[in-house]
């Protein structure tokens, strides 16, 4: 009888010490296990494509003159990662963009004061403060301001890359007290020559919806 009794007690011992260890074993290779180290190239890599926060004070945004209107660079694709390049277009009387298509990008505009005439395709529109507009890549269009008092208007462009263009083809701002310069013949073939290097094309006429 204590013969079986002790045999029951060291089995009985043997299952709880291999119940604890069975436990810690986990816990003991989780503690070993080697992390990945991470190379300063990958970091790097990292660290250059991540976007930045941007806090663009007013009056101090880099600035173009178009083609009768004034454009603020508020977000470019260098500071987006080229997802997008976003401008804030000042335009006078009188001012606006030719007729053009983008192959590349899409394109939006948000009207903030005054009113515009803007050609989607082969449809015009009235758009005043507050009306949203899309233009598909392919699309032609265009706007003027027919109104009597400058336009602004917030334009994206989907992705980035039309900046490059405007830095290329356009004068830089240096006076922004002053009024967009006189459209030159000059300049008219410049943004001709210089457009089919960024997919964008100014045809002779509105051919009306996509091409």
């Amino acid at each position: 009888m204590n013969q079986r009794r002790r045999w029951i007690i060291g089995a009985l011992s043997l299952l709880v010490v291999a119940s604890a260890c069975s436990k810690r074993e986990p816990a003991e290779k989780a503690e070993t296990a080697p992390e990945a180290p991470l190379t300063a190239g990958y970091e790097a890599a990292i660290a250059a494509h991540a976007m930045k926060p941007i806090f663009r004070p007013n009056g101090t945004a880099p600035a173009v003159w178009g083609p009768g209107d004034r454009y603020n660079f508020l977000a470019t694709g260098e500071e987006t990662n080229n997802a997008f390049f976003q401008f804030e277009a000042v335009v006078p009387m009188g001012g606006g963009s030719p007729p053009h298509i983008h192959s590349r990008e899409d394109e939006s505009f948000y009207i903030v004061n005054g009113s515009l005439e803007i050609l989607i395709g082969d449809s015009t529109y009235q758009a005043k403060a507050g009306d949203f507009v899309f233009v598909p890549r392919g699309t032609v269009h265009s706007f003027k301001n027919v109104s009597g008092s400058t336009v602004v208007q917030f334009v994206t462009v989907v992705p980035a890359g039309m900046e490059r263009y405007f830095r290329e083809v356009f004068p830089p701002v240096t006076d922004r007290t002053t009024g967009p310069p006189p459209i030159t013949d000059e300049l008219i073939q410049k943004m001709n020559e210089v457009a089919p290097k960024y997919g964008l094309e100014f045809p002779a006429t509105p051919q009306g919806g996509k091409k």
